[in-house]
């Protein structure tokens, strides 16, 4: 991967990505793409004192929870026995399972009091559906599903947590210690503005790479809009060697202002090109924003192309 820009070490980015996927709104996964309201039954739970987490719908690609499936949670919950968490929603695997793919849309950060959430995954082995509290180790959770894949043994918090981490793969970010001082560095994320120009909306930057691919002559393969803050974010696949014909024409819009970004021009395979970056100029950053901005900008990018990169290959 080419970074066309002075950026962080890929290596904080993937490790960030995880860390940061409470702040990343889903950018493929919608109620719209997942139709199907799926059956379920509770099973098993346990929880610390003054902790609940209640499943309110299930939906899914299909009505029946199976492999290769995309499927989305909904509840509410209540966490009083520490001040933060993470929230996850994983599978306990049924027989021998190697590492799985962990989605950012899997889990969100939650702190001390009663909320809702909306967690997505895809089932990427056969197990026991769950949605579970953690913090360096599960503290309790609750068991779903359909059929024999209920998980129904009793459980005490002990074995929540024996059983519930099984199907981590990996450990949930921890909020503290050193990713204290990244999260401080990067502070909160950058609200739209509410007189945001149009030609900066998902819309508007939609309509520009399209301007821009028909003054190249070539036609893109997607359009991806990050606008879960500002300012929103492009990503582009095209076509074989399109990319810089496509660069060079966002040079030329004076509305738009192309600084670099994360992908590449040419893959050496001559395979599809997939690239993230931003066009919104300078100008357009709300006053005393651009230095948060410019914190988390580099980073977005690198987090946004690596979850399209992960959704073409799939």
């Amino acid at each position: 991967m080419k970074i066309n820009h002075s950026c962080l070490l890929p290596c904080f980015a993937m490790i960030l990505s995880l860390a940061l996927s409470h702040a990343m709104a889903d950018q493929v996964i919608t109620n719209e793409n997942l139709p199907d309201t799926v059956p379920f039954k509770l099973g098993s739970s346990a929880f610390a004192p003054g902790d609940n987490i209640a499943i309110k719908e299930l939906r899914g690609t299909s009505k029946k929870v199976a492999i290769g499936g995309t499927y989305s949670v909904e509840g509410t919950y209540t966490l009083s026995s520490r001040d933060e968490a993470t929230l996850a929603f994983f599978d306990t695997s049924v027989g021998p399972s190697g590492p799985t793919p962990v989605d950012p849309k899997q889990r969100i950060y939650i702190k001390r009091g009663s909320g809702t959430f909306y967690l997505v995954k895809t089932m990427h082995d056969d197990g026991y559906l769950h949605v579970s509290f953690y913090s360096h180790e599960s503290f309790g959770g609750v068991y779903f599903g359909q059929g024999d894949r209920v998980y129904h043994e009793a459980l005490s918090l002990q074995s929540a947590n024996d059983s519930l981490t099984r199907s981590s793969p990996e450990e949930p970010p921890s909020f503290s210690g050193p990713n204290k001082t990244l999260f401080d560095y990067l502070g909160n994320p950058v609200m739209p503005p509410p007189d945001m120009d149009a030609h900066y909306t998902g819309q508007g930057l939609t309509d520009a790479i399209h301007l821009a691919a028909q003054r190249a002559g070539i036609t893109v393969k997607g359009v991806t809009i990050d606008d879960s803050e500002f300012p929103f974010i492009v990503g582009v696949v095209c076509g074989g060697s399109d990319f810089p014909k496509l660069k060079n024409e966002l040079r030329q819009m004076s509305d738009y202002e192309y600084g670099g970004g994360v992908g590449n021009d040419v893959n050496s395979d001559g395979s599809d090109t997939c690239n993230v970056f931003n066009i919104v100029p300078y100008r357009a950053f709300p006053n005393d924003s651009e230095e948060k901005i410019y914190h988390r900008l580099m980073l977005r990018e690198q987090v946004f192309h690596h979850l399209l990169t992960a959704h073409i290959g799939n």
